[in-house]
């Protein structure tokens, strides 16, 4: 793995690159959350954002760092929301994998 940051390409992945999204970060309202600035000016976008390698990542070409996304989203109640439904899916998802093939077919094999 040639990433910058082996620990988020091991978690998420690296972002598929054979198709281009539709629309950049700064059009979706993310915001770097460490530079200050204003998203629009003149009615023209800061683009300093950009989509990052790594699935769910977005990377600042000012800070030279990949963000994770929900960290870019100003409105903060918003991105904890986000953040929360994403720690649920990740466990419920940890969970189904520990159930054994047995437990899922209904226990077929077992005696009664």
């Amino acid at each position: 793995m040639s990433a910058k940051n082996e620990l988020a390409a091991r978690i998420v992945g690296l972002r598929r690159i054979d198709g281009q999204p539709f629309d950049p970060p700064c059009e979706l309202g993310f915001h770097c959350p460490v530079c200050k600035y204003d998203l629009a000016s003149d009615g023209e976008y800061d683009e300093r954002l950009e989509w990052s390698e790594y699935n769910g990542f977005l990377w600042c070409s000012v800070c030279d760092e990949d963000y994770p996304s929900v960290l870019c989203i100003p409105d903060i109640h918003r991105a904890i929301k986000i953040y929360l439904i994403c720690v649920k899916e990740a466990l419920d998802l940890k969970k189904a994998k520990s159930i054994s093939w047995i437990e899922r077919i209904g226990g077929v094999f077992s005696k009664r």
